[in-house]
């Protein structure tokens, strides 16, 4: 028995020194990140992981996290959790804008009534006389979305909306480089 005991404290003593052996280097979140954070290399550090590289095969090497710059999460992630490369999605580029100038009384109800995400729809007659409409033009950005409430007696004020390809781009241009165009509010997000 005595000699059963001793055995098994050599093997378990074999056992561990084998599992303190280097392993392998894999990435972990260094803090906190957040589901929809976009990520950059600082935000992850590594810790050496001791298991088959099988299990591993999902999971982030050091040297894959400068190529993650830029990428969002997709997940919550917590400090020292490993990071899988499942985690992360490209960072879709922001829409294509346009600003459009205009007065702000002839926007039905006002700048105000504009909130990002708002659809207009731009009319206009062109120099040569011909009626143009430009439709479902998608608010990126009013005067009031960036907290400036000093509209008061503003003449004019700017819009960001986005623009889906350059034909479009071109048919805001003609509407709006004759001064005189109408907006309708198409839509509010929520609204009907």
């Amino acid at each position: 028995m005595i000699v059963a005991g001793l055995l098994a404290t050599v093997l378990t003593y074999a056992v561990l020194r084998q599992a303190a052996g280097t392993g392998t280097e894999e990435s972990v979140a260094a803090d906190d990140i957040h589901a929809g954070q976009v990520v950059a290399a600082p935000m992850f550090g590594t810790t050496n992981v001791k298991a088959p590289p099988p299990a591993l095969s999902g999971i982030l090497t050091p040297g894959e996290v400068a190529g993650m710059s830029g990428q969002v999460a997709v997940v919550e992630i917590k400090k020292g959790q490993l990071v899988g490369r499942q985690f992360f999605r490209p960072a879709a580029p922001p829409p294509p804008r346009m600003a459009i100038t205009v007065d702000p009384l002839t926007i039905p109800g006002g700048a105000s009534a504009l909130v990002p995400g708002s659809k207009i729809d731009l009319v206009a007659v062109t120099q040569a006389g011909q009626p143009l409409l430009v439709a479902g033009l998608v608010v990126l950005k009013t005067p009031d979305s960036g907290n400036d409430r000093s509209l008061g007696s503003a003449t004019t004020v700017q819009i960001d909306v986005a623009v889906p390809d350059p034909t479009t781009a071109q048919l805001v241009l003609a509407a709006t480089s004759g001064g005189k165009f109408a907006i309708r509010v198409a839509g509010v997000p929520g609204g009907g």
